[in-house]
């Protein structure tokens, strides 16, 4: 029945052998084993939250990353040049610019990689140089932290489905062929977090599957190679995100989570279809763009609205690129869209040069989750009027946290815990009392802003202080990673021998 479900998720046709029985057997016992190990393994307890000032914490965040899109193309500062010197077409797209008028925007964001991989992995752990190997490995992205407060993570993906990104998310969807012309949808989903999240995973799981299987016919509408078939392809991904916000809202409203939606067709067009193209791509994405924005603001959703990276024309009328050095060195490849809104955050206009490497912080910053991202060489873009610190803890003991000798929180806490709603450029103390050696006292000074984690731990403690191995997810992975080898091993060795 297990490998008959998975059949029907990923669309594969299960050939079921006629001989081999034992192989087939063994393996059976050994998933069973495995199934068993993975039940008895506790789930790693949430960090906590303390409300120390007043925040209004959005319900999660929505990032839409628009492949290929270029800030110099959509944004009122910019104007867009080709390699040869020549003024290129704007997009025209009213419902973007309300977007832009109505909401938060970065006005100067630089990317460090101008190609897919690079952007989606850059965007996921803050890291200027993070590939898709680092953007898998624990505790490296805006998804880890987010798991570590009970988020789920869900993500709907065109282009930008690395391994790395796609294992840091409860469900995804994403376009294995990376084709407009005959998608390979696989839906995936990944042990992460406890047996509820599990339950939630199965159903955005089936919801996602009924898209899939709508994405052919939609696409058969339009003939290869026509504009509207590129924009039907990026609707469909929008759409599919949408249901999945209505979805959530109506059968688990208490749940926190991050959806990522790449949205593929405008870099295509850039590629194929020339810079007219280009732009008419974009054009066919603002009403969709439109209506997730409102369904984030109806749902109390944070709604971020970005690019991986950009592209570049060699001429008025040509086709585009963005990762070849002559294309790579031009603004339009360089520059990229950023706009948030969510609560607590103003209507204005950032300036100043900021980094595509500055995103991850300024998510958690948006969602009030701090956390240290273990690579992350990029800052938080500061957009509000108060900061949130993670107090880090070795174990179980009593909490302080103090102002001018005023103690404005005191608990027992058994986990990391966030702070919220601290003033910025104050001095604060925290100060840890273990339940198991009370005399051991720890306090450690901060300003609220300049620092978003303040670790508690003796010089003893700080050589173990890394949880990663401790979490039973990394545990259980270590045990599945290790028993499917051995397992193949096995089945080979009994193949060979037959």
């Amino acid at each position: 029945m297990f490998l008959r479900w998975m059949a029907l998720i990923k669309n594969v046709k299960m050939i079921y052998p006629k001989r081999k029985t034992d192989a087939l057997h063994l393996f059976s016992i050994c998933c069973i084993f495995l199934l068993i190990v993975c039940f008895f393994i506790a789930p790693a307890e949430a960090n906590s939250i303390a409300e120390i000032g007043p925040v209004n914490s959005p319900h999660g965040a929505v990032i839409l990353i628009i492949d290929g899109l270029s800030s110099c193309y959509i944004y009122p500062e910019y104007t867009p040049y080709a390699i040869d010197g020549s003024v290129l077409e704007k997009a025209d797209v009213p419902k973007m610019q309300e977007i832009f008028g109505n909401n938060c925007r970065i006005l100067d964001v630089t990317v460090p990689q101008t190609f897919t991989e690079g952007g989606h992995s850059v965007i996921a752990t803050g890291y200027s140089k993070a590939d898709s190997e680092l953007t898998g490995s624990s505790g490296s992205t805006i998804f880890d932290i987010a798991h570590d407060y009970d988020y789920l993570t869900f993500a709907i993906m065109e282009k930008g489905d690395s391994y790395g990104f796609c294992s840091k998310q409860n469900v995804v969807m994403h376009d294995t062929e990376n084709s407009i012309n005959e998608p390979g949808i696989v839906i995936e989903t990944n042990m992460l977090t406890d047996s509820t999240a599990k339950s939630i995973s199965l159903d955005i799981t089936e919801l996602m599957q009924s898209h899939s299987s709508m994405l052919q016919k939609k696409l058969n509408q339009y003939p290869e190679g026509s504009i509207e078939r590129y924009n039907e392809y990026n609707i469909w991904a929008i759409e599919a995100g949408i249901d999945v916000i209505e979805y959530m809202k109506k059968e688990y409203p208490e749940q926190n989570y991050i959806l990522t939606i790449n949205a593929g067709a405008v870099d295509s067009a850039g590629h194929y279809k020339k810079n007219s193209g280009y732009v008419s791509c974009i054009e066919g994405i603002d009403n969709a763009s439109y209506s997730l924005y409102e369904t984030c603001l109806k749902n109390n959703l944070a709604f971020v609205l970005t690019g991986d990276h950009g592209m570049a024309f060699p001429t008025d009328d040509s086709k585009g690129g963005h990762q070849a050095e002559k294309y790579s060195v031009m603004t339009e490849s360089q520059k990229v869209p950023l706009v948030i809104a969510a609560n607590d955050i103003e209507n204005v206009v950032v300036g100043g040069i900021l980094k595509q490497e500055d995103i991850a912080p300024t998510i958690l910053e948006v969602l009030n989750i701090p956390g240290k991202l273990r690579l992350a060489d990029g800052e938080v873009i500061e957009l509000k009027n108060y900061a949130n610190i993670e107090a880090i803890i070795p174990e179980e003991g009593e909490l302080t946290l103090s102002r001018n000798d005023e103690v404005l929180f005191r608990d027992n806490v058994m986990e990391n815990i966030a702070l919220q709603g601290l003033e910025p450029d104050i001095e604060y103390v925290l100060t840890f009392k273990p339940s198991s050696d009370p005399d051991n006292t720890v306090q450690q000074s901060f300003r609220a802003g300049s620092d978003n984690s303040v670790s508690l731990l003796t010089s003893e403690q700080h050589s173990k202080s890394d949880k990663s191995y401790q979490n039973p997810r990394y545990i259980t992975g270590g045990i599945l990673i290790v028993a499917v080898n051995l397992i193949g091993l096995l089945l080979i060795q009994k193949v060979l021998k037959q």
